[in-house]
């Protein structure tokens, strides 16, 4: 092989790897969506990772499948206004998963701004949750609010990559009791800003 023939491979293997990993978000089907509605018809208050591991879809796809009163999502473009508006909470609930292992931070969300060299966006260290986010790489975010039993709610905000697996979550509501009415308005508030921007599944 010579070296130009290489370097069509190459370029013709990246161009793959690049369309691959940088697909379409998922949107369920008909068929899909009732799997999905009666999996939390039976699980009411399931946290997305929860279904998606039960329904064997990827977390993207089964936020896609819920009714739009449960859910609403929007392209990662949103990120700054999503991400102003939690910096609002009072109490919050980080949420990363790590293949089965799943990590829960508690504590106010730091607020951050994007980095004059690169595409990250740096978080303060006024909080303990601290780090480098890349927006510029995630697909979708979904802002979900999921009645549970005897009238919990499982108020949150996920953030997609390319496959649509959760890069993290932020939640407000879990165990324990329900938020104050001021913070369920901030919640509110969010997931109406999030229904009014260009939906990710028509």
């Amino acid at each position: 092989m010579n070296k130009y023939t290489l370097i069509t491979t190459m370029l013709m293997i990246g161009g793959f790897y690049v369309d691959s990993v940088f697909a379409e978000p998922m949107c369920a089907s008909t068929e899909q969506a009732q799997l999905i509605r009666d999996f939390y018809d039976e699980n009411p208050g399931a946290s997305p990772i929860v279904a998606a591991r039960q329904l064997k879809m990827s977390e993207a796809l089964t936020g896609s499948g819920l009714p739009a009163d449960r859910v609403a999502a929007t392209g990662a473009d949103a990120f700054g206004q999503v991400w102003a508006a939690l910096t609002t909470w009072e109490k919050a609930i980080v949420i990363i998963t790590k293949g089965a292992d799943v990590f829960e931070v508690f504590g106010p969300i730091s607020s951050g701004q994007m980095s004059a060299e690169n595409s990250r966006f740096d978080l303060t260290h006024d909080n303990p949750l601290a780090g480098h986010l890349h927006p510029d790489l995630y697909s979708s975010i979904y802002v979900y609010s999921l009645p549970g039993k005897k009238g919990a709610v499982t108020r949150g905000v996920f953030f997609y990559d390319q496959s649509g697996a959760s890069v993290f979550g932020v939640m407000m509501s879990g165990k324990g009791p329900p938020p104050p009415a001021t913070e369920v308005a901030k919640f509110d508030e969010l997931m109406a800003l999030v229904s009014s921007l260009p939906p990710v599944c028509s």
